[in-house]
């Protein structure tokens, strides 16, 4: 046996070598974001870290990004529509990555509390097959330098979390099935939003009340209903679109759900005291910003989940919209009459 086949032998494994990954498949893209330690690198790579020190010097991450990219590619392989595991471990089969990212992760402390420096390796990949219901998955990361490697993995299918495995010597495949949650959520978002609006305003009883109350508290004509509950929903709109884009604080956050109920007293009230009708322009406003980004932002834990929120948010405001709309305008057609205001209204 030559020296070359001896030398991995002849090496110290790490003790203490193990990664952490995510799986993220979302149509017929696969993402693998991979953790792995320095050190580990170093000792399959061989320029990386000469002196196995797991300390990775200034630049060296990006003057190796192709080999350590490549590297993780040749090892962490992925089999769309893999059945057994035999073709989760067949090279031939495996997918061929379209892009890279190579940058170091922040330091941090391993199981056995030594300090450890990280790297972060996102490979991207795409099939052929536009559609997949299974994926088979091949791991034997740093096995030569290191036969105790773990890599602990969590697969994320179309955002919805489906497993989490580890991979070791002994267990280095596994074929991983699609739940049926997961695969009603391929369908394009802005539909899936959309047909849950209606569930939404349910649930959103109070906002469709106070849209209400702006409608009754019109007066007995049609136009004025029609303005304060036109203006109410265009307001929504904006803000549901403004909120995701502020960084509100939790203080912020907890204002925006206060607002609606404040609302709803304020206008009730208001109306009791008074009893004329009015078109309202200030209020419809200004609630309905406020209302339109409280919806986004119970949202948001949902649109995490998605590969962009501009599209599933639409469909979530279009839908909340036309079907608020739909029945505050049969309401205001049952209880107003048409004609021009009384001059008694006021804005």
């Amino acid at each position: 046996m030559s020296l070359i086949a001896l030398a991995p032998l002849l090496l110290a494994p790490h003790p203490n070598s193990f990664s952490i990954s995510e799986i993220h498949v979302r149509g017929a893209a696969v993402e693998l974001h991979l953790r792995c330690q320095v050190l580990s690198l170093g000792e399959v790579i061989e320029p990386f870290d000469p002196e196995l020190d797991g300390h990775a010097e200034d630049g060296e991450i990006e003057a190796h990004a192709e080999a350590i990219a490549d590297y993780v590619e040749q090892h962490y392989r992925f089999v769309p529509g893999a059945r057994e595991n035999d073709e989760a471990r067949d090279p031939a089969l495996a997918m061929t990555r379209i892009d890279a990212l190579v940058v170091a992760a922040p330091v941090a402390l391993d199981p056995m509390n030594e300090v450890s420096e990280w790297v972060d390796v996102r490979l991207q990949f795409r099939s052929a097959a536009e559609d997949f219901e299974s994926l088979g998955v091949y791991v034997d990361l740093f096995e030569v330098t290191s036969p105790g490697h773990r890599d602990s993995a969590a697969l994320v299918w179309n955002g919805v979390e489906e497993e989490v495995r580890q991979f070791a010597i002994g267990a280095s495949e596994h074929v991983f099935e699609a739940s049926e949650e997961a695969l009603a959520r391929a369908a394009p978002p802005f539909g899936r939003y959309l047909a849950l609006a209606p569930a939404a305003v349910a649930r959103a009883f109070d906002v469709a009340l106070l849209a209400l109350l702006f409608a009754l508290a019109a007066g007995p004509t049609r136009r004025s209903a029609f303005v304060s509950v036109g203006l109410f929903l265009v307001a929504f709109v904006g803000g549901a679109f403004l909120a995701p884009s502020i960084d509100l604080a939790p203080r912020q956050v907890r204002f925006l759900e206060l607002t609606v109920p404040l609302a709803l007293a304020y206008v009730a009230l208001d109306d009791l005291l008074h009893r004329v009708g009015r078109t309202r322009i200030v209020e419809p406003l200004v609630f309905g910003v406020a209302a339109g980004a409280r919806s986004a932002v119970e949202l948001a834990p949902e649109l995490a989940r998605e590969a962009g929120t501009t599209e599933p948010l639409a469909g979530h405001v279009v839908g909340f919209v036309a079907t608020l709309g739909a029945g505050l305008l049969l309401v205001a057609i049952l209880v107003t009459r048409g004609g021009q205001d009384d001059a008694r209204e006021a804005f």
